[in-house]
């Protein structure tokens, strides 16, 4: 079935572009017609997929559709690329912001205005990169998709991050519609005893299920395998700086078989597809 889904994580520097950029990717290389949304401001995932010049571009663009005034259709903003289509982010996304805030139906425009014109007409999934902080944007994008993808590095800060985006963020959205937790992806690993120690506290959690397989603590006992979650690869980096996917850039790299096994996830709609999608609110 179509679906949409925001990789989300309200604390910077976790590797969020990089996942949905990916993630993207991986759903339009197994066959899916895929529209990837950079809702984040900083644009780094318009510049990650070789669209930096739409960045403060003059025409219509994303902030044109976020808007009271007039709004334009989203098709007017959609940009073609090999492999998947790109709405790109702009620099007006601030005030695209600020009028989300101002405005009483504004959490909505995502929804409306992006998500439900294409899904399923146009677009098997559309993959939402959002802002890394609390705000009307961040609840736009999460309510407009109705599923989260959320990374973290393995460092209490990132792991503090999630809590409270879980607290103050999904839970409250949880208790006026539906949003469902789809996977929590290990980002960014290099392989060191913290690493496999919250590794570990999270399988005795109760998101433990959220964690895809490739991202268990038992990868780390595996001589086949590299170590759990998406290992840090210099690849990564040298992808985004040409503009390309991991896939586009270096296609044998062993962390597109896992950006493969994340986007199954999001195909099922479940880490587990015969499992229980439900977090508790109390979680």
């Amino acid at each position: 079935m179509s679906r949409a889904v925001s990789v989300s994580l309200q604390k910077g520097g976790v590797g969020k572009t990089t996942v949905a950029i990916n993630l993207a990717d991986a759903l339009a290389a197994r066959g899916n017609d895929v529209l990837l949304v950079d809702l984040d401001q900083q644009g780094n995932a318009t510049e990650g997929v070789g669209l930096k010049e739409c960045y403060e571009a003059d025409g219509p663009h994303i902030g044109d559709v976020l808007t009271e005034d007039d709004p334009v259709a989203i098709d007017a903003v959609i940009h073609e690329r090999e492999g998947f289509d790109v709405v790109p982010a702009h620099v007006d996304l601030d005030g695209a912001e600020d009028r989300v805030r101002n405005s009483t139906f504004g959490v909505l425009w995502v929804r409306r205005r992006i998500v439900e014109p294409l899904l399923g007409d146009r677009y098997d999934y559309v993959v939402i990169d959002s802002p890394p902080s609390l705000g009307p944007l961040s609840d736009a994008a999460l309510i407009g998709s109705g599923n989260v993808i959320v990374p973290l590095l393995m460092s209490e800060p990132s792991v503090s991050g999630f809590e409270r985006m879980w607290e103050q963020q999904i839970v409250p959205i949880r208790q006026e519609v539906d949003l469902d937790l789809l996977a929590i992806v290990p980002n960014d690993l290099s392989g060191n005893n913290e690493e496999k120690r919250i590794i570990q506290d999270l399988e005795s959690s109760p998101f433990a299920e959220y964690l895809p397989e490739f991202a268990r603590s038992g990868e780390f006992d595996d001589d086949d395998s590299p170590g759990p979650g998406l290992r840090r690869r210099i690849a990564f980096r040298r992808s985004w700086r040409d503009g390309k996917t991991l896939r586009e850039y270096e296609p044998d790299n062993d962390m597109v078989g896992r950006l493969d096994e994340l986007a199954r996830v999001v195909e099922s709609g479940a880490v587990d597809a015969g499992g229980d999608e439900e977090v508790t609110a109390s979680a």
